[in-house]
């Protein structure tokens, strides 16, 4: 294998595309009763007597392990959360010259995995050359059944807002491979293992039974969190519903790995990248609560929409305004150590 960049600009040829995307991706897969046909220059998808309407798509960059599962599981987190059935994935490749074609295909297999262990099928697939990117960057889209989980209903003042899933976990993962030498430096062996053998495209961060179980539970208000964090995902969620909220910083579910590495690198856990997390609203959290744990979800109450715009973060006496948020923590990080 060489470099992929077979041409200054555009697709890569079809001999590198051959073997490094589409033999990874398997080609055809079956999926229920819903068949997606990948093929280069566009997707057949079918259902028996439904149409597949509803897409969302999300975009990871980077070198990393994690990158193109972490694109599926945003794509398809962000579908379910509105209530789609997913049912596919399309994928694009975007990499720079020169990059290894053996860096491609690990791309590749990433995304293949999570699609593997979700039993979602890949749909339409491409690998293109960008002169001038940095980092590869691959963009899934989610494409599934309109309301197939539950039909979405705008969120009311007074209901509870729940949290399943870990703040900055995902970001964690990242942090852990992108700055590992300094992180080895710092933390012992043990600790850090922890972070570096995540499995980033497996169940952990998929929101999709979270969404079935809630839906079960008669919930229909819910979104997926992903760059930004925890508290992007609150402002979205109550901006989208015209909302204020009300959020006790400490009921957070957060772990200590993220806690120590966002400490090393002072950057905020709570505007870390946190695929996984899904943030849902009910009149009767509780209940819902103990709906969720039946069904082996893990999930807390970490506050409740107003019917102001104030969206408010209080930890014991101090109160944070929240404001929108334009980037992810990852992104102010500035090696000096």
């Amino acid at each position: 294998m060489g470099v992929v960049n077979m041409l200054e600009c555009g697709k890569v040829t079809d001999a590198v595309y051959k073997r490094s995307v589409q033999k990874v991706l398997s080609g055809w897969q079956l999926m229920d009763d819903c068949s997606v046909r990948m093929d280069r220059d566009g997707c057949t998808l079918a259902k028996k007597g439904k149409a597949l309407l509803d897409a969302a798509s999300a975009t990871v960059v980077g070198y990393e392990r994690h990158t193109a599962a972490g694109a599926v599981h945003q794509a398809l987190n962000q579908l379910a959360a509105a209530g789609g059935e997913p049912r596919g994935v399309m994928l694009q490749f975007m990499v720079p010259a020169g990059m290894e074609e053996s860096e491609l295909k690990l791309l590749t297999a990433s995304a293949a995995a999570a699609c593997t262990r979700l039993q979602i099928a890949v749909g339409q697939s491409d690998a293109v050359v960008l002169p001038g990117l940095k980092e590869p960057a691959v963009t899934a889209t989610a494409i599934g059944e309109t309301a197939g989980i539950f039909g979405a209903e705008p969120a009311q003042a007074d209901q509870d807002i729940i949290m399943t899933g870990y703040a900055g976990w995902r970001g964690s993962a990242q942090l852990s491979e992108q700055h590992r030498d300094k992180l080895e430096q710092h933390f012992n062996p043990d600790f850090l293992r922890k972070l570096l053998d995540i499995d980033v495209s497996g169940d952990e961060f998929s929101c999709i039974p979270a969404v079935k179980a809630a839906a079960d539970a008669g919930v229909r208000t819910m979104h997926a969190a992903g760059d930004g964090g925890v508290f992007n995902a609150v402002w979205e969620m109550a901006c989208r519903n015209s909302l204020g909220a009300r959020i006790h910083l400490k009921a957070i579910p957060i772990r200590q790995e993220t806690v120590e590495v966002c400490d090393y690198f002072n950057v905020s856990p709570y505007q870390l990248l946190s695929t996984g997390v899904l943030l849902m609203t009910a009149d009767h959290g509780q209940k819902v609560l103990t709906e969720l744990a039946a069904a082996g979800i893990p999930a807390v109450i970490i506050g409740h929409l107003t019917d102001d715009n104030d969206r408010v973060v209080l930890n014991e006496e101090e109160v944070r305004y929240l404001e929108p948020f334009r980037q992810d923590s990852i992104s102010n990080i500035i090696i000096e150590k």
